[in-house]
């Protein structure tokens, strides 16, 4: 093999071989999250509040608390929820239902300062929502884990939205009958909005 022929095939070869470390590295480095700031707290304590209130509203207790006397929709756990489109009827019933409908009025309200909104029942299943979350089984997800023990809790960092790949800060409150906390309300607020 004459030397000129040996180097383009070298070069080649080292050409492919940075392609694919740069692929490696893009591919396994983490979502980089922002650190939510000072300046952005006090609108995020504002919304907070706002999600708890919303928390109340009888038309939402209402949904919960039917959707848990049903339980989650046999066989769709997270693996099936991520099969379905957003136009199928489960996920459509979800949307429209009157508790979906209280849901997007209040996103609708605010559509710079709001991206998601996502109701959840007793076994962390979806009862409503403004648009189809990643996932419909919640439990683990600190999301539902922190508000179903009964606090509001806020992120900690935005990052990209698992679903509308929105740039977010997610919020979410309890929701209560009487004393007992029957699901969870969250919240996805649009960083660039906090700022």
């Amino acid at each position: 093999m004459p030397y000129d022929s040996r180097a383009r095939c070298f070069s080649s070869s080292l050409f492919l071989n940075i392609w694919m470390l740069l692929a490696a590295v893009i591919v396994t480095t983490p979502v980089r999250a922002a650190d939510v700031t000072p300046k952005m707290q006090p609108k995020i304590d504002t919304y907070k509040k706002q999600a708890a209130m919303w928390a109340m509203d009888p038309v939402i207790v209402k949904a919960v608390k039917e959707s848990n006397t049903q339980g989650p929709i046999p066989m769709l756990g997270n693996a099936k929820w991520r099969e379905l489109k957003e136009s199928d009827p489960i996920v459509k019933g979800l949307v429209d239902n009157p508790a979906g409908q209280r849901l997007a009025k209040w996103m609708n309200a605010d559509p710079k300062g709001i991206n998601k909104i996502v109701l959840s029942g007793d076994k962390s299943h979806r009862v409503a929502f403004t648009s189809m979350p990643a996932i419909y089984i919640g439990k683990g997800k600190l999301n539902f884990d922190e508000s179903f023990s009964g606090k509001v809790w806020q992120q900690g960092e935005s990052k990209p939205d698992p679903s509308t790949n929105i740039e977010s800060v997610q919020i979410s409150a309890p929701v209560k009958n009487g004393n007992d906390v029957i699901g969870v309300l969250l919240v996805s607020l649009t960083a660039a909005n906090l700022q």
